[in-house]
C-alpha cells in the first residue's frame, strides 16, 4: 500500500510496458515540460523496446531488494539523463562535447548528493515555480504528500533519478552509448555499484558478497538484502552524524526476521565489510542509533545487550570485517548461533 502511494503521488508520467504506451499523470501547459517529460517517458519506451523492461525491472521476488533498487537506478537514470541533455540541448547544442559532459555532471552532482530532507525541501521551494511553468495543482500535491512516505520507500525512489543518471553519465564517458546498454545485458547488483559508480561499477565492478542465514526453529517471516543505501536510510532516520560514512564500504548482508513460538519476533543480521576500520564504524554507528530508537533503554555490557523497553535485547558482534546483530533475543546464545552458522561466499 506505502509503494502505491509512493508511486500514485508522485509519478507526474509513467510508462505502462504491457499497453506499450505512457500517460501524463499531471499535465503541464508549458511545452517545454511536456517535452522534458515526454522525453524521459519515450526513454523507457526505447529501453522496453531493447532490453524488455518487464524483465529487466523484476518483481516477481527473484531478484533480493538491493539487486531490484539498483536496476530502477539503470532504467530511471537513463531516461533522466536523456530528459536532461534534451533540455539543455538549446544551450550546449546536440553534440555531447566535453563541454556538455561537465556541465550535465555538475548539474547531476549538485542534485545527487543531497539528503531526503534537503530533497523535500527543495521540491516543495521549488512547487511555486513549476506552478509558473504551467503544472496544475497536481504537483504541490505531490511535494505536500512525501512527508507521508517512509524513507525507506521515498530515497530510493527520488535516488533513481539523478544518482541514477549520474551512472547512465560515467557509463557513457567510459564507452559511449553502448555503455549505457550494457548496464542492461549485465545489470549491477547492488546499490552500493550504483551509489558509486566511478569506483564499484567502473572500471571494474565490486562483486557483493553472498550471505547465507541457517534455518532456526523459529518461523521465518521474511528474509531480505539491505544494502548500502538502506543501510544509510536507517543511519539518516535514527539522526547519524555520518550516514553515508557508515554505510559505505558496504561487502554483503542479508537479515531474517522469524517469530517465536511465544509470538515474540526476532531479527537476525549478517553483515560483511570492505575493511576492519569499515566494519568497526559500521558497528559503532549502529550500537549509537539505539539510543536514539529506545529512549530511555539502558546499554549494557557487550555481552548483556542493550535492553529494549517492550522486552528482549539487542546483541552485536564485530569479527575482523563481520558485524553480526540479533534484535529482540532474550540472550546471547542466539547471536552465538548466528555468528557460527553464517556462511559468506
Amino acid at each position: 500500500q506505502v509503494e502505491e502511494q509512493a508511486v500514485t503521488t508522485q509519478a507526474g508520467a509513467y510508462y505502462d510496458p504491457e499497453a506499450k504506451a505512457f500517460f501524463l499523470v499531471m499535465v503541464p501547459d508549458n511545452t517545454m515540460m511536456l517535452d522534458m517529460m515526454s522525453a524521459h517517458e519515450l526513454t523507457h519506451a526505447l529501453q522496453d523496446q531493447h532490453f524488455d523492461l518487464t524483465k529487466y525491472v523484476v518483481v516477481d521476488g527473484s531478484l533480493d531488494d538491493d539487486a531490484a533498487t539498483a536496476r530502477r537506478f539503470v532504467a530511471e537514470g537513463d531516461a533522466t539523463f536523456i530528459m536532461l541533455l534534451y533540455a539543455m540541448r538549446g544551450v550546449l547544442g546536440d553534440q555531447l562535447s566535453p563541454r556538455t559532459i561537465a556541465a550535465m555532471r555538475s548539474q547531476i552532482t549538485k542534485l545527487a548528493v543531497q539528503d531526503v530532507d534537503s530533497l523535500k525541501a527543495m521540491s516543495k521551494s521549488q512547487g511555486a515555480a513549476f506552478a509558473a511553468f504551467g503544472m496544475d495543482g497536481d504537483i504541490k500535491k505531490a511535494f505536500d504528500a512525501m512527508d507521508d512516505i517512509p524513507p525507506i520507500v521515498l530515497v530510493p525512489m527520488l535516488d533513481s533519478y539523478m544518482k541514477g543518471a549520474l551512472v547512465a553519465l560515467t557509463a557513457y564517458e567510459h564507452t559511449g552509448w553502448p555503455g549505457i546498454d550494457e548496464l542492461y545485458r549485465s545489470p549491477p547488483e547492488s546499490t552500493e555499484q550504483v551509489l558509486h559508480p566511478a569506483t564499484k561499477l567502473f572500471p571494474v565492478r565490486e562483486h557483493p558478497h553472498r550471505v547465507t542465514l541457517a534455518k532456526t526453529a523459529d518461523a521465518e517471516l521474511l528474509g531480505n538484502v539491505i544494502g548500502e543505501l538502506q543501510w544509510k536510510i536507517y543511519f539518516e532516520l535514527w539522526k547519524s552524524p555520518h550516514a553515508a560514512e557508515a554505510s559505505e564500504g558496504w561487502g554483503g548482508d542479508r537479515y531474517v526476521v522469524s517469530r517465536r513460538k511465544d509470538g515474540r519476533l526476532i531479527g537476525r543480521i549478517a553483515t560483511t565489510w570492505d575493511t576492519e576500520a569499515d566494519a568497526e564504524q559500521f558497528a559503532s554507528a549502529y550500537l549509537a542509533s539505539l539510543a536514539v530508537r529506545f529512549p530511555g533503554a539502558g546499554a549494557s555490557p557487550p555481552a548483556a545487550g542493550f535492553a529494549r523497553p517492550d522486552g528482549g535485547r539487542v546483541f552485536l558482534r564485530t569479527a575482523g570485517t563481520k558485524v553480526f546483530i540479533v534484535d529482540g533475543a532474550d540472550d546471547v546464545s542466539v547471536l552465538d548461533a548466528l555468528v557460527r552458522t553464517t556462511k559468506f561466499d
